[in-house]
């Protein structure tokens, strides 16, 4: 039977493994002291002569809200249990004790890249025993879409969620020389990092795009059992007065095995960049997978000063 591993949890299993961050921590009801500071010492290379984040899109808020039964809370949920919700003003987490604000039959768009469907839910009811985790049972569970493609969440709330310029592009090799000195500072010396994915939005709708990158190179994509130099990191790239500055959502890097041990490593994907809280501003989902394990994490970007906060998470596995 699965059961709930949280990522900080999960390190304990990754052995040799380096992690960092905060994972799917669900200790509090709005962890705003879990960030993810932005690193000013990985701002662009001296003789980069442009900054392909500095890109400007037309600046379009989206008002428009869906016909349908939603909540009055939006509730955001995975395939294994409720992540938390949006209370008006704050983020809550689900625990297992945790009543949700839904009392079944309220609509659900899905938050994954490309997607736009709508699906229903039942009565709350329990998830992933034996650590009980509350959630509902989707009508099409599947449109949340599965491994080994990236698996999203879905959330009862009926405005546009996505009101601003957010687009999935190929790399050119830019954000493979960003994510070398990041693998180095992590121990890990890789001469052309292999990127997943790169995201390019608009956080805000101030017309100034920011980039969610995911570099990974896995050797077992199939099991996931780590093996010495493998990665896989989440980075965002963003503005702060003028220059480009990096923040880490996600990480696990493998730069030395232990004799005896089989490690697991994590697999990052981000999922969608979507305005969960219907504030205008749009978050980040990172989905997280292990050997026979998923989690999934909501990520903010507050301000300057705080930079990214993890907000809500929640996970399943062995």
């Amino acid at each position: 039977m699965r059961r709930l591993i949280p990522v900080f949890a999960m390190s304990l299993v990754l052995a040799a493994c380096s992690t960092a961050g905060p994972g799917l921590e669900t200790s509090s009801t709005q962890p705003d002291e879990t960030t993810s500071p932005i690193d000013t010492s990985t701002t662009m290379p001296d003789d980069t002569t442009t900054v392909p984040e500095t890109t400007t899109t037309e600046a379009v808020t989206t008002t428009t809200e869906l016909a349908g039964n939603w909540a009055d809370e939006p509730l955001v949920v995975s395939r294994f249990g409720a992540l938390g919700w949006w209370d008006g003003g704050n983020w809550v987490q689900v625990d297992e004790l945790t009543s949700l604000p839904v009392s079944g039959g309220e609509d659900y768009q899905v938050v994954l890249s490309g997607s736009d469907e709508i699906v229903s839910g039942g009565t709350p009811t329990i998830q992933c025993e034996p650590l009980f985790n509350p959630g509902v049972e989707l009508s099409d569970a599947e449109a949340l879409g599965d491994w080994p493609d990236v698996v999203g969440v879905a959330i009862s709330a009926p405005w546009d969620l996505t009101p601003h310029f957010a687009q999935e592009e190929a790399d050119d090799g830019t954000y493979s020389d960003f994510a070398r000195p990041l693998l180095a500072d992590r121990g890990l010396d890789v001469d052309n990092p292999v990127i997943k994915q790169v995201i390019r939005f608009d956080l805000d709708g101030n017309g100034e795009n920011e980039v969610i990158a995911v570099a990974e190179d896995i050797a077992d994509s199939d099991s996931l059992f780590a093996q010495e130099g493998d990665y896989s990191l989440v980075f965002l790239r963003i503005v702060v007065e003028g220059e480009v500055q990096t923040a880490i959502l996600g990480e696990s890097i493998v730069d030395e095995l232990q004799e005896g041990v089989t490690p697991f490593i994590l697999s990052h994907s981000v999922a969608a960049v979507a305005d969960l809280s219907g504030d205008g501003k749009m978050e980040m989902v990172i989905h997280e997978v292990y050997y026979e394990g998923s989690g999934w994490s909501v990520w903010e970007y507050v301000n300057d000063d705080l930079g990214a906060v993890f907000q809500i998470g929640s996970g399943c596995g062995v």
